[in-house]
């Protein structure tokens, strides 16, 4: 039996996060203390800086000169990546959807279609803020499913160097999203997994595209 490497407190503070960052319980911009963050991990400060030093690797946040460590938001530096990350993006986690067909029961279906209806009445409440952590777990219950661990990791870092919310402020993004989700868990549905996969590279294509095409008309490219 292969041993299942032994999780360092850097590794559980790294993977915590990265998962709030990815969640939307961090939000970009948002400050980091170092004391604070020792504090609640019961840690000392040596694998919190080591921890943030991996995430500011990865791109999840910055460190400046007087500002502090906060969580990475959108620049100019930033824009430009936007297009590569995506397109890496829609490759793997179109493959992970092909590979998790097979696995997605109808216990996942059914989450996640509560999770589009949640969606769907937070977008008619103006909730839009709420999606964000909505959208996430929608996309990683579908990724899970492959039971792929390195590509799993792979995707969560690619969101983590690009976490900016679209949903709540690209102009109708949200309710064409949802749209496409419907769509993809149609074809999870029906076991095509070709489709579900098809499906899942066009909705990255189109988030790339809403969100580019919004950037331009803002002026921040």
């Amino acid at each position: 039996m292969e041993l299942q490497p032994v999780k360092t407190k850097k590794d559980a503070i790294v993977e915590l996060l990265r998962e709030e960052i990815l969640s939307g319980e961090l939000e970009p911009g948002a400050r980091l203390h170092q004391d604070r963050l020792a504090a609640r991990f019961r840690v000392s400060s040596t694998p919190i800086r080591e921890a943030l030093r991996e995430l500011e690797a990865e791109g999840a946040i910055n460190h400046t000169p007087r500002k502090g460590v906060r969580v990475a938001d959108v620049n100019q530096t930033r824009v430009r990546e936007l297009r590569e990350i995506y397109l890496i993006r829609g490759s793997l986690e179109s493959l992970a959807t092909r590979l998790a067909v097979s696995y997605l029961n109808i216990v996942h279906v059914q989450r996640l279609n509560a999770l589009l209806a949640t969606m769907e009445a937070d977008v008619a409440a103006g909730q839009l803020k709420k999606l964000r952590k909505q959208n996430y777990d929608f996309h990683m219950l579908i990724y899970q499913a492959a039971e792929m661990p390195q590509l799993l990791k792979l995707i969560r870092v690619l969101w983590t160097k690009f976490p900016w919310d679209t949903l709540h402020v690209l102009p109708g993004r949200a309710l064409s999203s949802i749209e496409e989700h419907k769509r993809i868990v149609q074809a999870i549905e029906e076991g095509n997994a070709k489709a579900a996969s098809q499906l899942m590279q066009e909705h990255i294509d189109h988030s790339a595209d809403a969100l580019t095409e919004f950037l331009r008309l803002t002026n921040r490219i």
